[in-house]
């Protein structure tokens, strides 16, 4: 019985490898030219070109890219048709999680700042990547900054009081935050608190948003903030009746469908409507288990611009186009 060759350069004798090796060598780690490399060994240029390519053909040599944080514009370009974006950045991203998210934020902090002029209005929501994303910005130009949603969690860093106060800094601009929970027990609760002044006079500023800037969970698979921070029993019952990603506090389904509105009306946060009503909605995501849900938001009309890593682009792509909802 013939034996399973583990490397096509096993059919290579021990000389006709060692020579394919050293016109390699001389090639590839040397950036010595062909003709030089010929004249040493007297052979013909021709004869050294067919060497390189039979060197890499065998196995003898192998190329790799470093494309850690290159942006990938056909990626991109494929990406946006597919799921019926404006704007999409892809970016070549490697690592573990937070080293993917770190590259995503940077690259949208970079596209962020090229496309923003004087004189917008920012609207911001949170999430990881959007706090990494502020913290990679360059010099903003001047312009307000409006939070969109309330607080979730513990952690000051992550809070979307401090990513707003850190980007009116960075701008000059001014800054409308929202303190108030994201969510809390009632819908009597949370319209109470929204008629609070401060509260009320930032969520005014809804309307003149000309660019928000949000972030996409997934809840199935699970990767979310907000899906973390809610009780167990609540999360449970929200994945039974279909959720399976949020942006800001919307919840949707897999086909991009809002699923329960009675948590909706327990939240401080910009609504589905008034996104839709944003000329420009910009998600930042990072990773490919969210691939499910930022298709999801597409197909709700939610957002028009996405930055991402290539591994969510790649799973989104093997998916279903994200043709837009009727009436979203």
């Amino acid at each position: 019985m013939a034996r399973a060759r583990s490397n096509p350069s096993d059919d290579l004798t021990v000389e006709e490898r060692s020579r394919l090796l050293a016109v390699a060598r001389r090639f590839y780690l040397e950036d010595r030219s062909k003709i030089e490399i010929a004249a040493e060994l007297d052979i013909s240029r021709f004869k050294v070109a067919r060497m390189i390519e039979l060197a890499r053909a065998q196995g003898l040599v192998t190329i790799t890219l470093n494309d850690d944080g290159a942006l990938d514009w056909d990626l991109s370009q494929q990406l946006a048709e597919h799921l019926g974006l404006s704007e999409v950045v892809v970016v070549h991203a490697n690592g573990d999680d937070a080293q993917v998210r770190h590259r995503v934020a940077t690259a949208g902090a970079e596209f962020l700042s090229s496309t923003l002029r004087d004189g917008e209005v920012l609207g911001m929501a949170w999430g990881r990547t959007l706090s990494a994303l502020t913290t990679a910005l360059p010099r903003l130009p001047r312009m307000s900054i409006v939070q969109l949603t309330g607080a979730a969690g513990s952690d000051l860093g992550q809070s979307p009081v401090e990513l707003v106060r850190l980007i009116a800094q960075n701008s000059g601009g001014s800054a409308h935050p929202i303190f108030a929970p994201l969510v809390v027990e009632t819908a009597e609760t949370a319209r109470s608190l929204r008629q609070q002044p401060d509260i009320a006079r930032a969520i005014a500023m809804f309307t003149d948003v000309t660019t928000a800037l949000v972030s996409v969970g997934s809840w199935n698979p699970p990767d979310s903030q907000l899906y973390e921070f809610l009780p167990s029993a609540e999360r449970d019952d929200l994945v039974q009746r279909g959720v399976a990603a949020e942006v800001s506090a919307t919840l949707l389904s897999a086909d991009g469908t809002a699923v329960a509105d009675d948590f909706a009306d327990r939240t401080i946060a910009v609504t589905s409507a008034q996104l839709r009503a944003i000329p420009r909605v910009l998600a930042v995501a990072a990773g490919a288990r969210k691939a499910g849900a930022v298709a999801a938001v597409a197909r709700a009309g939610l957002i028009t611009g996405l930055v991402t890593d290539h591994s969510l682009a790649e799973a989104a792509l093997a998916g279903p186009p994200a043709r837009r909802r009727a009436g979203a």
